[in-house]
């Protein structure tokens, strides 16, 4: 599922506990019943928003005889007859509802099947369609939506992950509609009543993966995936306007499915594979078995393609055909071998057509967005039985870190030992499912390596390494200085690899590499001349906050003639804080150069910004119409830091007339930062521009609230209106927190908690928690008693959390003091390091390691999170 739950966190910075209060800690359920089929024979009654039919289950008995009941989820079913199948005979079967669950007495039966007649008007799981007054051009749809336990709510099932079934469908749907299910489709009966399809998936998944869509679709049959001699068919399901969107979006879905067949040694495990893409869908897209939902902004049209892509989502959502479906997670606890597996294809699909820069460049923008969850909202371990709802965990620690380990793993087993440990965990488990030690063990076998260590710091415990560096020559010592100065997570000392490339003036590149294990650490390399640059973490082997200090001159050559895009992009980063002549020359140099890669550019004119000097307008300024869209788009941003007519005039000009959706719409964002006269009213009127994914009103908005002028708040109170489609309205309300708070803002934002869309709640919730007015906790709690998403529902307990919370200022005493002890004992370990290499021979091997102090340090306890269990 592409789904990174994500929200700000009104904590001033600091990062709260993860568990809300009242939260218990969740095990996976017992089983004395599982089931091997499933069959539905279903109606939809589109008008009614309802589904009638049966469902047929294939039971067996797990447990001895003591459990004489087969328990099945069934939420807010009518109940019609509930009977015991033996061939073509029909019993009634005694059974109890209670409106959730439905437990079913088997009269001694180990193995049979059941059939349950019902009728149900779905609140979740499956959803109906239509247009209406405000929003005419909706189309009439019905589809499924079913991760995490929602299938409950429309087929009686066992609604957890570790039951596993083959499944069939034969679904009713209006004449002239296309349906799509499950595996392999049967002939399709046309009558004046109605069209009935047929599918049928022969090998097991669970309930959270049966999926059901029905509507006006066009059918487009693409290429086929050739593995050897076996091809799979591929097929697209879009509305019928958009056909010749398809291969621009989709395309490459054949070449990916080979991809992933010969870097995991698995081939596709599934008979075919289709895409279909519908409207207002809760999430970006969903890995239902052979059979995956996309949001509608999956089709890009021409101009949306110029600098957006697709390919990130369709790599996603068809990795989980083999890690969610294939092999699938035993409990949401061990969620991330699902979505940590299918964030990494991302990369390894990037990587495979892009090549290493860009993938280098999707890990650090990972990182960012794991550190931002991490510093803002909360730590938890990767791993993690402490919450309310499973869709709690769906967060930027699932997805982002997950494939951030993995992306370590690879690194520190290299490739042909990862992806043989790949291939085994696979094949050892196909069609089962699996915990995080399965993955563990099947990478020890491959590499031979204990892994112990790195899973317990860096998946069943929170937090990670916060970095200090510093880069120093002198005396003919390279002296690499690195200190962990993390006060939260439970991990006090990570283990990581200190490894640095220096190149010398005389050309020459050394790699130099050591694993730390203690608070500090120094690296001293003898040196005969005084090197050129020295690049920190060439592979991106840490997951953490780094921050790297180091002479100008070696960022400035680094930036110049870095070995990869990511060492020149670092050293962009690394001279932000300067603004001399020399550095800022060398920025405007790097902006320039169009033979470089897009993202070194981009980091430039970031840094650039940080100046606000008329020199580096004048950079920024002679790239503002680069042929890259992605460099354009980084300069509209860096622009915005120039609170002067001249940049307010260039703005001005991208936000109107850039062929990219996206650079015009970060120029309006920026527009509203220079706060010039006349931005308000240009803002206003690019509200209404039309546009993919209504990129250009989103920004718009975003610069209406970064203007800051309250004259902004009627038109944006208009946009917040139900018609609005919900991005812009999203943005709306966003603004509304930074234009106003004022009593009427807060009651309107109040009101609108009861709109339909989940993600439109939650930015109600956010907007509300910025406004930080403790008269609108009745509103949540009221809005948190009828809630049904789990989603909304975990940001509304957050927020009644948030809202006038402060911090302890106790803690932060003496996390402060602590600091500094533990930077008087680094400082003497560094001292001891120089003098041991001093003392050694001058033609000693250069990464020879440094001797350790004889007194052991001491690193201070583990500290506990507050409201953790230990």
């Amino acid at each position: 599922m592409s789904y990174r739950l994500h929200a700000r966190c009104a904590c001033s910075g600091l990062a709260a506990p993860f568990a809300l209060a009242g939260t218990t800690r969740q095990y996976e359920r017992s089983r004395p019943f599982t089931l091997r089929h499933v069959f539905l024979e279903l109606t939809l009654d589109v008008p009614n928003k309802s589904v009638h039919g049966s469902a047929t289950l294939d039971f067996e008995r797990q447990s001895g005889d003591t459990e004489k009941k087969l328990v099945l989820d069934a939420v807010g079913f009518e109940l019609e007859k509930v009977e015991l199948v033996s061939g073509e005979d029909a019993t009634p079967a005694p059974f109890e509802y209670d409106g959730d669950k439905l437990a079913i007495d088997l009269n001694g039966k180990r193995r049979g099947k059941v059939r349950v007649s019902y009728r149900a008007t779905p609140k979740r799981g499956l959803y109906f369609l239509t247009p209406d007054a405000k929003v005419k051009d909706r189309p009439r749809q019905v589809w499924s939506q079913c991760q995490d336990e929602d299938a409950r709510y429309w087929f009686p099932c066992l609604d957890k992950p570790h039951v596993k079934m083959t499944s069939e469908i034969r679904v009713t749907v209006p004449a002239g509609w296309v349906a799509l299910s499950n595996g392999e489709p049967r002939p399709v009966e046309k009558k004046k009543g109605g069209w009935t399809y047929h599918f049928a998936l022969n090998q097991p998944h669970p309930a959270y993966l049966v999926t059901l869509v029905a509507g006006e679709f066009a059918v487009v049959e693409g290429e086929s995936a050739e593995l050897g001699r076996r091809k799979v068919p591929v097929a697209y399901y879009v509305p019928p306007a958009r056909k010749r969107d398809v291969a621009r979006s989709f395309g490459e879905t054949p070449r990916m499915i080979e991809l992933f067949s010969e870097r995991t040694g698995v081939a596709f495990p599934w008979s075919r594979y289709s895409q279909v893409v519908v409207s207002d869908f809760i999430f970006g897209g969903m890995e239902n078995t052979t059979a995956t939902t996309l949001y509608e902004y999956a089709l890009l049209d021409e101009r949306a393609g110029l600098d957006v892509s697709s390919q990130d989502l369709v790599a996603h959502e068809l990795a989980h055909q083999w890690f969610g479906d294939f092999v699938t997670c035993r409990d949401w606890s061990h969620g991330w071998l699902n979505e940590g597996f299918a964030t990494y294809f991302e990369h390894i699909e990037r990587e495979a057509r892009l090549g290493r820069d860009e993938y280098d460049y999707g890990v650090a923008a990972d990182l960012d967005a794991y550190l931002g969850e991490a510093n803002g909202r909360y730590m938890r371990p990767i791993v993690c039985r402490d919450y309310q709802a499973p869709i709690d965990l769906f967060d930027r620690h699932l997805y982002e870190k997950g494939g951030l380990v993995l992306h370590m793993l690879r690194r520190k087993l290299g490739d042909d030992a990862f992806w043989d440990g790949v291939r085994l965990y696979l094949e050892r488990h196909a069609h089962g499912i699996v915990e995080t030690n399965d993955l563990m063990r099947a990478l020890e076998e491959a590499s031979g390596k204990s892994l112990e260590r790195f899973f317990d710091q860096w998946v069943y415990r929170p937090g990670h390494p916060d970095l200090r560096v510093k880069i120093t020559w002198e005396d003919g010592l390279l002296t690499v200085e690195a200190k962990q100065k993390q006060k939260t997570g439970d991990v006090a000392v990570f283990a990581y690899p200190l490894e640095v490339l220096v190149k010398t003036k005389s050309g020459e590149v050394e790699r130099h590499r050591r694993i730390v294990t203690e608070t500090a650490d120094t690296l001293v390399v003898r040196l005969a001349e005084r090197p050129r640059y020295v690049v920190f973490n060439p592979d991106q082997s840490i997951v953490g906050a780094i921050q790297v200090e180091a002479p100008a001159d070696f960022w400035r050559h680094q930036l110049a003639e870095g070995p990869s895009a990511h060492a020149r992009w670092s050293a962009a980063r690394g001279l932000a804080e300067r603004d001399d002549p020399t550095t800022l020359d060398a920025l405007g140099r790097a902006l320039a150069d169009r033979k470089d890669a897009w993202m070194v550019r981009a980091e430039a004119a970031k840094a650039l910004a940080r100046s606000k000097s008329d020199a580096a307008f004048e950079f920024l300024k002679k790239s503002a119409h680069d042929p890259h869209p992605k460099v354009r788009r980084a300069v509209a941003e860096a622009l915005g830091a120039f609170r002067t007519k001249a940049a307010a005039d260039l703005l001005r000009g991208l936000a109107k007339s850039d062929r990219s959706y996206l650079v015009a719409a970060d120029a309006a964002r920026s527009l509203g930062r220079t706060r010039q006269p006349g931005a308000l009213k240009d803002l206003v009127a690019l509200t209404k521009a039309k546009s993919w994914a209504d990129t250009q009103r989103v920004g718009a908005l975003d610069g209406l609230a970064r203007l800051r002028d309250e004259e902004a708040v009627p038109a944006v109170i208009e946009q917040s209106r139900y018609g609005v489609p919900t991005r812009g309205r999203r943005a709306a309300v966003s603004a509304l927190a930074a234009l106003s708070d004022s009593r009427p803002t807060r009651r309107h934002l109040e009101d609108l908690l009861e709109d339909h869309d989940p993600h439109f709640r939650i930015a109600v919730v956010d907007a509300l928690v910025a406004l930080g007015d403790t008269k609108a906790r009745g509103a949540l709690r009221r809005a948190l008693e009828h809630e049904l998403d789990g989603r909304v529902a975990r940001r509304l307990r957050e927020a009644l959390r948030d809202i006038g919370e402060h911090g302890s200022a106790d803690r932060k005493r003496l996390g402060d003091e602590l600091e500094s002890v533990r930077g008087e004992l680094s400082e003497l370990k560094s001292r001891l390091a120089k003098l041991e290499v001093k003392r050694a021979p001058h033609d000693a091997k250069s990464d020879a390691k440094p001797a350790k102090p004889k007194t052991k340090a001491k690193t201070g306890s583990k500290r506990r999170r507050a409201g953790r269990r230990p």
